[in-house]
C-alpha cells in the first residue's frame, strides 16, 4: 500500500522545509498582531459561534441551522478515542459498526450500503469524502487523530447551497489546533482492552517573525475480540460459529500544518487496515485472510485575508490521492466438491485536484453578501477486481464538477434576519441542479431566537454505486442510478434560560426522492444499489445544555424521529427513541474531573422484520491534569455496566444482528515536554 509514497514525501519535506524556514525569517510585526487577536479571543471566548453554517464566523444564535460544537477539553474530559465517539454524545446522531466500518446514521436515516456518503466531512474545510465511494471514517480510519481537533462543528440539515454533493444531512467541520496550541512538543500513549495500543509525538510552535507550524504522527494497534460468535455459522465445519483472530486494525497517520501570513498549508498520510470477522459479502467464515486497506493523503493550500474595504477573500487549492485495496476469501466448489479456495482481490484508486474562491462582505450596513466559486477535477476514478482466474473489473473513469453560489445574510431589523442561499452544480455524469437554502431568525427577546429554515440537497451516484460488480460472486452493477435528492423544513427555538442554562428545540421534516440503497435483486440474489423511491422522516430534538464556573458542565437531550418509506414502512436501522446525558463533574478543581455519558437509544428495525433490543451505555472517564507538571492522565471505561446490545446487520451480512462489544476500558497519558 505505497501508492501514496509522493504525498508522504512532500509532507515530509514540507515539515523539514518548515522547521529550517522558521529559524530564517526576519521577525515582523506580525507577532504582535497575533498577540492582539489572542487577547480578544480571551475577551470574547464566551460567545457561542460557528464557522461552518455560512463560511464565515458568527453567532450560534444567527447561524442558519441547528448547531451543535464539541471541544478539545470535552473530548479529552469524556474520553472520546474517535470521531464516532464525539457523534453519539449529540442530538439526532446513532452509529452502526459492523466490525468493519462504522456507518453515521442521523435523524432517522441509517441507510444499508451507504459509506458515510450523506454527511460532508470536513478538515479545517478541506472536504475528505473520496471520489470512488464518496465515504469517509468515523472512527479509527479518520484522517487526522483526535487528539489533534480543536472543535468540531456539527451544521444540521441540508447545506448543498453552499457545499453540494454529499451536504445532504449535515457537514461535519473538523477544526484542528494550531502550533500555538502546543507551545512545544508532546508525547501521548494509550493502552486498553483487545490489546489496543496507540502513540503519538507532535510538535506545535508559533515563532516571533510569526511562522506557525504543528506536526504530528501517531499509530494505533489492536488485536480486536479474539472470539466472536456468530450464530448464523454456527458448524462444526465453520469452528461452530467462532470467528479467531479476524478483528485486528492499524491505523498510521502523519499531519502537518504550517502558517504564515494569510497563507496555511496542510497536509495528511493516513492508511488503515482492518480485518473482516463476520463473512459479508458470502466470504469463507473464520478466514483472516478477508481484510481491508485503506488510505488518504492530500496537501491543501489555503489563502485568507480581510482587506481594508471589509471583503473577507478566501481562496484554496488541494490534491487528493485515496486507495482501497480488499483481500475477499471464497471458496468457488459446489457443494460435495473438493474445495476451490480463491482470495478475491479488490483495488480501487482515486486521485484529484480542486480549487475554491470565495468573497465575503458588509454592504449597505444591513446586508452580508458571499459569493464563492469550486471546481474539483476527478483526475483518476479507478476500480480493478480479480481473482487467480479473471479479472472481473478493470474501470478507470474521470469526471468534473464545477459550482458557483451566492448567499445574503439580511438583517431586516435588529431583531430579524433573513438568509438566502442559492447554489448551481454542474456534474459531467449528471448533469446539473439548484439547491437553494432560507431562512428567518428572530430574536423577540435578548435571551429568545426563533429559526424557521427550509433547504434542499442532493447527491449524485458515486463510481462505486454506478459501476462496481464481482463478476455475479455477490454484487452485480445496476442498470442505471438517478441522483437522490431531500427538502427540509425546520423550526427551531434557542431560549437562554439563565447565566448557566441554555435551551435548544427544533422540529423537522425531511422529504427525500430517488433514495439509494443496496439491495438483493429476488431474481438471482445479487446485491445491487438501487433507487428504492421516495421516504420521509420526521421529528424533534430537545436539549438542555448548562455550564457553571465552578466547572460542571453538561447536556441532557431526547430525540423522537419517525423515518419511513412511501409506503409507510420503517425504516431499517432506524431508533424511533433516543435520549443522552453528558456531565463533567470537578473532583479536585479544574484539574480533576469525572466525565459522565448515558446514551439510551430505542430498538432499530432489521432486514428480516425483526427489532434489535433498545439499550442504554454507560461511558466513565477519569481525567486529571498537572499532577505531575504537563501530564495528563485519563482512565476510561467503556459498556461501564458491560451491556448486551446489537446493531442491524446489512444486505452484505449473514447475520440479522451483530453484536457490540460489551466492557471496555483504556487508560491514557499526554506528556508536554
Amino acid at each position: 500500500m505505497n501508492k501514496c509514497q509522493p504525498l508522504y514525501y512532500l509532507i515530509a519535506i514540507l515539515v523539514l522545509g518548515a522547521s529550517f524556514t522558521g529559524q530564517v525569517i526576519a521577525e515582523t510585526e506580525l507577532a504582535e498582531l497575533d498577540s492582539l487577536l489572542d487577547d480578544e479571543e480571551l475577551l470574547f471566548g464566551d460567545i457561542p459561534s460557528v464557522f461552518s453554517a455560512s463560511k464565515y464566523e458568527q453567532k450560534v444564535t444567527e447561524a442558519p441551522a441547528r448547531i451543535s460544537i464539541v471541544t478539545a477539553d470535552e473530548i479529552q474530559r469524556y474520553g472520546h478515542r474517535t470521531l464516532m465517539d464525539v457523534l453519539n454524545t449529540l442530538p439526532g446522531f446513532q452509529t452502526t459498526y459492523d466490525r468493519s466500518y462504522t456507518y453515521v446514521g442521523t435523524r432517522g436515516f441509517g441507510v444499508p450500503g451507504d459509506f458515510n456518503t450523506r454527511i460532508l466531512l470536513l478538515v479545517d474545510g478541506h472536504r475528505i469524502n473520496e471520489n470512488i465511494y464518496d465515504g469517509m471514517f468515523a472512527d479509527r480510519g479518520f484522517s487526522v487523530n483526535i487528539d489533534l481537533i480543536d472543535r468540531v462543528e456539527v451544521v444540521r440539515g441540508p447545506a448543498s447551497s453552499l457545499y453540494g454533493s454529499s451536504a445532504f444531512f449535515g457537514v461535519i467541520n473538523v477544526i484542528t489546533k494550531r502550533g500555538r496550541d502546543l507551545q512545544g512538543a508532546e508525547i501521548s500513549a494509550a493502552a486498553g482492552s483487545q490489546n489496543s495500543y496507540q502513540g503519538r509525538i507532535s510538535y506545535g510552535e508559533r515563532f516571533d517573525n510569526g511562522f506557525e507550524l504543528l506536526l504530528s504522527a501517531s499509530g494505533y494497534d489492536s488485536d480486536g475480540d479474539d472470539r466472536l460468535y456468530y450464530a448464523e455459522f454456527d458448524d462444526p465445519a465453520s469452528n461452530n460459529g467462532i470467528a479467531e483472530n479476524a478483528d485486528d486494525a492499524t491505523n498510521r497517520n502523519l499531519f502537518a500544518k504550517l502558517s504564515y501570513g494569510d497563507f496555511t498549508l496542510s497536509g495528511v498520510y493516513e492508511e488503515y487496515e482492518k480485518g473482516v470477522p463476520t463473512a459479508s459479502y458470502e466470504t469463507l467464515f473464520n478466514d483472516s485472510r478477508t481484510r481491508t486497506w485503506e488510505g488518504h493523503a492530500y496537501l491543501n493550500l489555503k489563502y485568507q485575508h480581510l482587506m481594508e474595504n471589509g471583503a473577507d477573500v478566501t481562496a484554496r487549492l488541494f490534491y487528493d490521492d485515496y486507495w482501497y485495496a480488499g483481500d475477499w476469501a471464497y471458496d468457488y466448489a459446489d457443494p460435495g466438491d473438493p474445495p476451490d479456495e480463491v482470495v478475491y482481490k479488490e483495488e480501487s484508486d482515486g486521485d484529484w485536484w480542486g480549487a475554491e474562491a470565495q468573497i465575503s462582505q458588509a454592504l449597505f450596513e444591513s446586508h452580508r453578501l458571499t459569493l464563492g466559486t469550486e471546481y474539483r477535477n476527478n483526475l483518476q476514478e479507478k476500480q480493478y477486481s480479480y481473482d487467480s482466474y479473471d479479472v472481473s473489473l478493470d474501470l478507470d473513469t474521470d469526471s468534473y464538477t464545477w459550482a458557483v453560489y451566492l448567499q445574503d445574510e439580511f438583517r431586516v431589523r435588529d431583531d430579524l434576519i433573513l438568509n438566502l442561499g442559492l447554489r448551481y452544480d454542474y456534474f459531467s455524469t449528471v448533469g446539473s441542479t439548484v439547491n437553494p437554502r432560507a431562512a428567518v431568525i428572530w430574536t423577540p427577546y435578548e435571551p429568545t431566537t426563533l429559526k424557521l429554515l427550509y433547504g434542499t440537497a442532493f447527491r449524485a451516484p458515486n463510481p462505486y454505486e454506478l459501476h462496481f460488480h464481482d463478476g455475479g460472486i455477490s454484487q452485480k452493477a445496476p442498470d442505471g442510478l438517478d441522483p437522490e435528492t431531500i427538502e427540509t423544513y425546520e423550526l427551531i427555538l434557542e431560549q437562554q434560560l439563565n447565566a448557566n442554562l441554555n435551551l435548544v428545540g427544533s422540529v423537522y421534516r425531511n422529504n427525500i426522492e430517488d433514495l439509494l440503497a443496496l439491495t438483493t435483486d429476488p431474481a438471482d440474489d445479487l446485491l445491487v444499489f438501487e433507487n428504492r423511491g421516495d421516504a420521509t422522516a420526521t421529528g424533534a430534538e430537545l436539549e438542555l445544555q448548562g455550564q457553571w464556573e465552578s466547572g460542571w458542565s453538561g447536556s441532557v437531550s431526547y430525540s423522537y424521529q419517525q423515518a419511513e418509506d412511501a409506503t409507510g414502512e420503517r425504516l431499517v436501522n432506524s431508533p424511533s427513541n433516543m435520549a443522552k446525558l453528558n456531565l463533567i463533574a470537578p473532583l479536585a478543581g479544574d484539574d480533576f474531573s469525572a466525565g459522565l455519558e448515558l446514551q439510551y437509544e430505542s430498538g432499530r428495525k432489521t432486514l428480516s422484520g425483526d427489532e434489535t433490543d433498545g439499550r442504554v451505555i454507560t461511558n466513565l472517564t477519569l481525567f486529571s491534569r498537572n499532577w505531575i507538571q504537563g501530564l495528563k492522565i485519563s482512565a476510561s471505561v467503556y459498556n461501564l455496566f458491560d451491556e448486551n446490545y446489537a446493531n442491524p446487520g446489512f444486505e452484505e451480512h449473514a447475520q440479522d444482528q451483530i453484536e457490540q462489544d460489551g466492557r471496555t476500558f483504556r487508560l491514557k497519558f499526554d506528556y508536554a515536554l
